[in-house]
């Protein structure tokens, strides 16, 4: 009988190894190879039947006539990270009944309430071309302006989880809208984009480092821990017909503390809005 008993006690110490190698402890800030500090955030496990919005939802959910649409393409996107959203929220819509939603995480936690400090999730399908690739949301418009138009004009509101604990940090989560072609890149944390037009109300790159006027009650109603004020975007028109307008959503530093954009009310108008 001692002799079972000890190999009894033999048998659950290994098991208790095992287990504590096997599963590491949960610790908020870890340390990678490179020597980035690995977050742990709590994960929402996106709707597995959740399908892409169609060309006519998006249409219609940014205003804008489908014969002045050409094509709506996510390219490689995670489905879970695209949304039309039809419930009021935030200042949205801002024209029509619905809206649409980019995240670096599930769409489907938007409207969770803001009870943790760290609302995540690692989506699939396309990631940044940086080095350290990242969650990548992206949707491609190609457009027919109409004869009159001189100006291209949006809506949005930017929402995050990186707010307020890692601004200043690698953790820069950033939205832009590129107009004619899609060529942004990472340089120390921050995206270079030189064909973007989507700017806060001090001229920044919309992103967690450089937004201005982010307050925590602009992100009321929302899982998020802070919001830029409502925004609109504004483009002048060239020659060019069609048009292609690249709207991308993006994590840095790693994959989750999730970020959205919320985007309505495209327009045309006839104005001289160069910047």
């Amino acid at each position: 009988m001692l002799r079972i008993a000890h190999r009894e006690k033999l048998v659950l110490f290994l098991a208790y190894m095992i287990f504590w190698i096997a599963v590491p402890a949960n610790l908020p800030a870890q340390q990678t190879p490179g020597g980035i500090p690995k977050r742990v955030g709590d994960m929402v496990v996106p709707n597995p039947s959740l399908l892409p919005p169609t060309q006519a939802q998006v249409t219609a959910a940014i205003d804008l006539p489908a014969a002045q649409v050409n094509s709506v393409n996510f390219g490689t996107s995670d489905d879970a990270g695209i949304g039309i959203f039809a419930v009021p929220l935030g200042s949205f819509p801002t024209d029509g009944a619905d809206y649409l939603v980019l995240s670096t995480g599930a769409t489907s936690s938007v409207t969770l309430p803001n009870d943790v400090p760290n609302t995540s999730t690692e989506l699939d399908g396309l990631n940044t071309p940086f080095n350290n690739p990242e969650d990548l949301v992206q949707v491609t418009l190609v457009l027919d302006p109409p004869a009159w138009a001189t100006c291209l004009a949006f809506d949005f509101k930017f929402y995050s989880e990186e707010f307020p604990e890692y601004v200043g940090s690698i953790f820069n989560d950033v939205f832009i809208a590129e107009y004619g072609q899609s060529d942004f890149q990472e340089v120390n944390a921050q995206v270079v984009a030189p064909y973007n037009f989507a700017y806060d109300t001090d001229g920044n790159v919309v992103s967690v480092n450089t937004v201005f006027g982010v307050t925590e009650g602009n992100a009321q109603g929302t899982t998020y821990d802070g919001a830029t004020p409502l925004l609109t975007a504004r483009t002048p028109l060239d020659n060019t017909n069609p048009i292609t307008i690249t709207l991308s959503i993006m994590d840095l530093g790693d994959s989750i503390y999730d970020s959205t954009v919320f985007v309505d009310n495209f327009r045309w108008l006839n104005i001289d809005c160069a910047p």
